[in-house]
């Protein structure tokens, strides 16, 4: 009996061990299924935080303009300094470099399946391709470099790059596509090296350029709806400083 006892008692011990095992397995799995969540959530934050930077950049004052190459010889307003106002704005000459059809709706389109620029609005990204102005590297030429100070962003239209970090090959790309656009959301340095496989005709604009045009569009639409809250009866006596707030959070809504 006493025998029996004790193998009921080893058995029920082995078991209770059992489960202790399997719970530590699955608090283990539970963990490290919560450490990727976490990783995702901080990956997500950080596409936002990219995301609003290209449509609200933020107001600090812009780095005086890049020198640029030789078609910057022609006659334009240089903007020293990012404007602090709608008034200021409405007298800042952006460059409207000449391009083909082709070569606009090329830029266009390449703006479009980038995911940091994709977003931007019509005018913002037609401003843009006005701007952008053309760049012409030869084979085996070295377009950026890891680690410098970046402030341009280019399309490419013709050729090929292959893209590098720390002597490792990432990818190669081609017409239609966008690189370097971190340059115009950070003051940061260049997080890989692109250099030319083959010639390449490529369409640059500065951060300062860029700026200005969100600067611009965000500025103008927020006196727009400034006017249009104080039109509206329930909020004409609010301060201007609660007006302001909400100008900055109204969205515009299409109904069809």
């Amino acid at each position: 009996m006493m025998m029996g006892t004790l193998r009921d008692l080893q058995y029920a011990l082995q078991e209770k061990i059992e489960e202790l095992r399997q719970r530590d397995a699955l608090i283990d799995e539970l963990e490290l299924e919560l450490d990727q969540k976490d990783e995702l959530i901080q990956k997500l934050q950080n596409e936002l935080d990219k995301y609003r930077s290209v449509i609200r950049p933020a107001t600090q004052q812009v780095q005086n303009r890049t020198e640029l190459q030789e078609h910057q010889r022609t006659k334009r307003q240089a903007i020293s300094a990012e404007p602090a106002n709608v008034q200021q704005l409405s007298h800042v000459t952006l460059p409207n470099v000449p391009k083909s059809a082709k070569s606009k709706e090329l830029i266009k389109s390449a703006i479009l399946d980038n995911d940091f620029m994709k977003n931007l609005e019509m005018s913002q990204i037609q401003e843009i391709v006005d701007c952008m102005y053309p760049v012409d590297y030869g084979k085996n030429s070295c377009i950026i470099k890891e680690g410098d100070v970046g402030s341009l962003v280019y399309v490419m239209e013709e050729g090929r790059v292959e893209v590098t970090k720390e002597g490792l090959k990432l990818c190669t790309m081609g017409p239609v596509k966008v690189f370097g656009e971190l340059a115009i959301l950070y003051n940061c340095t260049r997080t890989a090296t692109v250099r030319t496989v083959t010639s390449v005709k490529l369409w640059a604009i500065d951060r300062q350029c860029f700026q200005t045009i969100m600067m611009r569009t965000g500025l103008i639409k927020h006196a727009e709806n400034m006017e249009l809250l104080k039109s509206v009866l329930t909020f004409r006596g609010l301060p201007e400083e609660i007006l302001s707030k909400l100008a900055d959070v109204l969205e515009e809504v299409v109904i069809q």
